[in-house]
């Protein structure tokens, strides 16, 4: 994909869906759709959005090697930035749909090449309705880093999957009053 020719969300509006943020004083949680959206055309206030829409980073459209199967209503996976207390600032991947996508070759290798390029990485499932959203620090799981290292894709994959396992059994934690 070239720098030069910007992406547009077409009928994506995972971020609209899928997001817990407050908006106009008003909480709006993960898996409520923004009352603004319209798809499959996007943004009814595309021009006049709230600064929080406009500053949030989709890593799909910002990040200029990750092609059209990667938009996020197509891949089932939505890439952000992630800061959560106390850690590091890093790329997370919340598995949308299947979680099976996990083991989608791509993701798989682009989380490979961010971990031993030292990035920090996150997965993370959407939290359930008023709850938060289940994450796990990829970067420091050492059979996740030994299996990549190794190239060893079976031990990669299967390192994943145990990440994913935490996400999944971790227990329902509801947002904190005036949380985004």
């Amino acid at each position: 994909m070239s720098d030069s020719i910007p992406k547009r969300c077409g009928a994506c509006s995972v971020c609209c869906k899928d997001l817990t943020f407050v908006m106009d004083g008003a909480l709006k949680l993960a898996g409520v759709m923004c009352p603004h959206a319209t798809p499959p055309h996007g943004c009814g206030i595309h021009q006049t959005r709230p600064s929080l829409c406009r500053a949030y980073f989709c890593g799909w459209h910002h990040l200029p090697s990750l092609g059209e199967e990667w938009r996020p209503d197509q891949s089932e996976v939505l890439i952000s930035l992630r800061a959560p207390d106390g850690q590091q600032e890093g790329i997370d991947f919340t598995l949308l749909g299947s979680h099976e996508r996990l083991v989608w070759l791509p993701l798989v290798r682009y989380i490979a090449t961010l971990i031993v390029d030292g990035a920090p990485v996150y997965l993370s499932l959407p939290g359930a309705l008023g709850y938060q959203s289940p994450w796990v620090y990829l970067s420091d799981i050492a059979v996740l880093k030994d299996a990549i290292a190794a190239r060893d894709l079976d031990a990669t994959t299967a390192a994943l999957k145990a990440a994913l396992q935490i996400c999944i059994d971790y227990p329902k934690t509801p947002l904190p009053p005036g949380s985004v």
